[in-house]
C-alpha cells in the first residue's frame, strides 16, 4: 500500500495588500503547526511534499527539523490560482468556482484545471515514490477538489469546504485512490477552509 497524508497548511496572517500566495502564519497558525508536529503519523513519513507557497513549509518547519525528511516542492500543488487583489466576498467567489468547475470565474483558475494539475502531481508522486509514505502539505481549495474526486463527486459541496480546518489531516491510499481517513483537525478547531 502506498500512502499519502494530506495536510492543510496552518492558519495564515491575512494582509489586504499582499498576495495570499505569500502570506505567513498567524500566531494561531504557529500554535497549530506546533500541535501538528506532535501527530503520531510523522515517523511513518518518508518524504514531505510542499506547494511553492511559503505557508506550506512554515507549517512543517519543526517537523522537518525533527525528522530530517527529504522535501519535494511541486507547483502542481499550489492553491487554485486567484488574482492577487483582496476579495471582499471570498466565500461567494469560492462558491461560484465550485459551482462552475469548467469555467474561470472572476479571473480564478477553473476548478477542473486546478484538479487536473493536482491529480497529475499525485500520479507522478505515486510513480516516483511507489514504496514511500508521503505527507503533502497543501491548500483548502485544491484539497477540497481532490477529496470530491476521490469520493466520485463532480462538484465540491461548499459546506464541506467550509468545514475543512487549518492544520487538518487526511489519509489516502495512492494505490487504490481511496480516502482512508477523512480530514480531521489536529487542534480540534472547526471550520473555515485553509
Amino acid at each position: 500500500m502506498s500512502l499519502i497524508y494530506l495536510v492543510t497548511h496552518a492558519h495564515t496572517q491575512q494582509q489586504r495588500n499582499v498576495d495570499a500566495a505569500i502570506w505567513s502564519l498567524s500566531p494561531q497558525g504557529t500554535r497549530q503547526a506546533t500541535i501538528l508536529a506532535r501527530e503520531p503519523f510523522w515517523p511513518e513519513v518518508n518524504r514531505v511534499v510542499l506547494s511553492r507557497e511559503p505557508k506550506t513549509r512554515l507549517t512543517v518547519e519543526s517537523v522537518l527539523a525533527a525528522h530530517r525528511l527529504p522535501v519535494t516542492v511541486d507547483a502542481r500543488f499550489d492553491e487554485l490560482k486567484r488574482p492577487a487583489a483582496w476579495i471582499d466576498d471570498y466565500v461567494a467567489a469560492v462558491a461560484a468556482t465550485f459551482a462552475t468547475p469548467h469555467e474561470s470565474v472572476g479571473g480564478w483558475e477553473a476548478a477542473d484545471h486546478a484538479l487536473a494539475r493536482f491529480a497529475e502531481g499525485i500520479d507522478e508522486l505515486h510513480r516516483r515514490f511507489p514504496h514511500e509514505t508521503l505527507a503533502l502539505v497543501g491548500h483548502g481549495l485544491t484539497f477540497s477538489l481532490f477529496r470530491a474526486s476521490l469520493l466520485g463527486r463532480t462538484h465540491v459541496d461548499l459546506d464541506d469546504w467550509r468545514k475543512l480546518s487549518f492544520a487538518a489531516v487526511a489519509k489516502v491510499d495512492l494505490s487504490t485512490g481511496r480516502l482512508l481517513e477523512d480530514f480531521r483537525s489536529v487542534t480540534g478547531e472547526k471550520g473555515r477552509a485553509a
